[in-house]
């Protein structure tokens, strides 16, 4: 069962540095802030508390529990380490590990305290958040049926040179990786009389970047039960992908093929807004309810991308010939609105003797399938609107709303402070069931004027991805990645 839904889910994880998909909206639409070290130490379960920076995240309302302003600064360092393989070759399984040092937020909040008014406080603040993380790098290698020569016949079928593509076609066609002997506009391969016969392949990938977020916020407590908060985000996103591919023959079962090599590299970077709205109600000091809603991220973007082709291969007289292909620059821009979301929380406080904390919960409503793609708003190109009409389809109906869980505690004795969380965050997909989970262990020192919190999270999840894709499914190259993080983040604050 879990091969056959990563098998489903791999046939959206594909692409092409020619145009955006539904993975593109996904990538731009799932979250990961880790936040303060205190907050990734509960599992990021902190929409009913208080007293954070990193609530403006989570439950803006929670900002109006500050009583003295604070500076917070949240260093991180992140492995990430990736094991694949192809389902058709599963004896060799590549390890790849790659480490990052980056920084988690950086905030103020401005306390004011309102004496003699049913406002009992009104606070401010101001940020700037990573809330998600795109680095990673896969290596993929071993034999499957079929070659990625079929996909750039099949892109070039029915049309002449004059109209091919400038970066998977054209390419294909000058290298030789593909012609037409017949002059019939049916491209042919050096594979194609050999569909039987398993060709050795690797790729590797390397992904960076992410999306940071500047925000600014306001909270109030009215009562000292009652917060209210809203803030304002504008992220910016940026996402580097550079991918090589090689296909060989060493063993001489084509006779006509030597050696394929294709690079992909593409470079977007955006800006987008969005806003939070939350409220928190404490009863008796002891229950804590938030709820908040959050609305989609606008994005704007462009990409630019480019390709370079080498085709290594025996011509009819029986000499070795190579040829190289680079494409032009490319240049496209484009609009992508996140999904709405919904946070409910309910939380805590407990005092047992010397020791006191929390326990909170957080349940997170996300509907994918309200995130929608824009290819044509900055175009009247009829095909663009075509594309994007497809695109927005197949986020209806791959695309799927989920459940996410978080649950937290926080211990306290004296200054010492221990946490631990937990959290199940569904698939975007609905062709995938599975969760990705997320284990976090923190602690800190808590002094008057200053504090220091570490935590460290380390998540797992298994995805499907095919280098290419051909219209025949049985000789698409489905591989699986399965991916550990464990990101380590310390956070230094100052009060004031």
């Amino acid at each position: 069962m879990k091969i056959l839904n990563i098998f489903l889910l791999s046939s959206l994880i594909t692409g092409s540095v020619l145009a955006q998909n539904i993975t593109d909206v996904v990538r731009w639409s799932a979250t990961d802030p880790a936040g303060s070290a205190r907050v990734m130490g509960v599992g990021s379960a902190f929409g009913a508390m208080g007293g954070d920076f990193s609530v403006i995240n989570i439950n803006p309302a929670g900002i109006g529990d500050y009583r003295i302003s604070e500076f917070v600064f949240s260093p991180s360092l992140t492995f990430n380490r990736s094991d694949a393989y192809f389902v058709g070759d599963p004896t060799q399984t590549e390890r790849y590990k790659k480490s990052r040092i980056g920084i988690e937020n950086i905030g103020f909040v401005i306390a004011g305290r309102r004496s003699g008014s049913t406002w009992t406080a009104s606070n401010f603040a101001i940020g700037f958040s990573r809330i998600a993380n795109f680095n990673e790098n896969i290596l993929l290698r071993g034999a499957t049926k079929g070659s990625m020569t079929r996909m750039f016949a099949e892109r070039a079928n029915t049309l002449r040179e004059d109209d091919l593509d400038d970066f998977v076609a054209y390419p294909a066609l000058f290298t030789g990786a593909i012609f037409d002997n017949n002059n019939d506009l049916n491209y042919e391969t050096d594979f194609d009389e050999y569909p039987e016969t398993r060709i050795p392949k690797s790729q590797e990938i390397i992904r960076s970047g992410g999306i940071n977020e500047f925000t600014f916020g306001w909270a109030g407590e009215y009562q000292k039960r009652l917060n209210i908060g809203v803030s304002v985000g504008v992220p910016f996103g940026s996402f580097e992908e550079d991918k090589f591919y090689d296909e060989t023959d060493p063993a001489n079962n084509i006779p006509a093929f030597n050696s394929l090599n294709y690079v992909e590299r593409l470079t977007t970077s955006g800006v987008g807004v969005n806003f939070k709205l939350g409220m928190t109600y404490k009863i008796d000091n002891i229950i804590r309810l938030g709820a908040a809603i959050h609305s989609p991220s606008w994005f704007r973007f462009t990409d630019n991308y480019s390709t370079s082709m080498r085709y290594s291969f025996v011509d009819a007289q029986g000499r070795n010939q190579t040829f190289n292909y680079d494409s032009p620059d490319g240049t496209f821009r484009y609009r992508i609105n996140g999904p709405w979301r919904a946070v409910g929380s309910l939380g805590t406080i407990y005092n047992v003797g010397e020791i006191k904390g929390f326990i909170n919960a957080d349940v997170e409503y996300v509907d994918y399938t309200s995130s929608y793609y824009n290819g044509a708003a900055y175009t009247n190109d009829p095909g663009e609107v075509a594309y994007t009409n497809e695109v927005n389809r197949n986020i209806q109906s791959k695309l799927s709303s989920g459940v996410n869980l978080r649950l937290g505690t926080e211990m306290a004795y004296q200054s010492l402070r221990l946490r631990a969380g937990y959290s199940w965050e569904k698939s975007p997909f609905n062709a995938d069931d599975f969760l990705n989970n997320s284990l976090s262990l923190g602690l800190g020192i808590r002094e008057d004027k200053f504090f220091i919190d570490m935590a460290v999270r380390i998540t797992e999840r298994s995805t499907g991805y095919n280098p290419y894709v051909v219209l025949d499914d049985m000789n698409n190259p489905l591989s699986v990645i399965n991916t550990t993080r464990t990101r380590g983040v310390l956070t230094l604050g100052f009060k004031f």
